[in-house]
């Protein structure tokens, strides 16, 4: 298959690495996102999900692992704790929307919903309350779910901005009559 054939598809996706490492960058820069009574926004996270819903379910695992990879370079732990769920969270949600869900927005914030819940919740539970803090569930409620109900408003802009990308970069279907 050459180039040409799938030059669109290259495209989107080049735009969709582009717009990771711009939001890695955002999220991981200090003072960028304002943090809302202590909530701190975890905004890739969100896109994960916005590209996951419009693309296919390897496709929905690739850019999850990239998300996760971006997000762990800049973690203090690195352990791979974050591409592991986010690229489960990619596969995941678009394989829900290729079998089971029509994609809108609606479903896009439910996934969102259960992505960001389930990444701080296990985050809790395998790095803060495993090991055994004190103020561990008080961390759960002041900061975690905070964080996540913040994170889960920024699904609204990847939503549109990545159907807009979506759109422009279709392949047009020619007519013949």
């Amino acid at each position: 298959m050459r180039f040409s054939d799938n030059r669109n598809l290259y495209i989107r996706r080049g735009l969709f690495t582009l717009l990771f490492f711009l939001t890695a960058a955002v999220q991981h820069t200090a003072g960028v996102l304002p943090a809302v009574f202590g909530a701190k926004a975890m905004i890739l996270i969100p896109l994960t999900v916005a590209v996951a819903v419009h693309e296919k379910s390897m496709a929905g695992l690739a850019f999850g692992v990239l998300a996760g990879a971006l997000w762990d370079f800049a973690s203090v732990r690195g352990d791979g704790f974050f591409a592991v769920v986010l690229a489960a969270v990619g596969f995941l949600c678009s394989s829900a929307v290729t079998y089971l869900m029509r994609k809108n927005i609606l479903t896009a914030l439910i996934l969102t919903g259960g992505a960001v819940g389930l990444t701080n919740v296990l985050y809790w539970l395998l790095f803060i309350q495993h090991k055994g803090y004190e103020g561990a569930a008080s961390v759960l409620f002041t900061f975690y779910l905070p964080s996540a109900l913040y994170s889960l408003l920024f699904i609204f802009l990847y939503y549109y901005l990545i159907a807009f990308i979506v759109k422009i970069t279709e392949k047009k279907q020619r007519q013949t009559y």
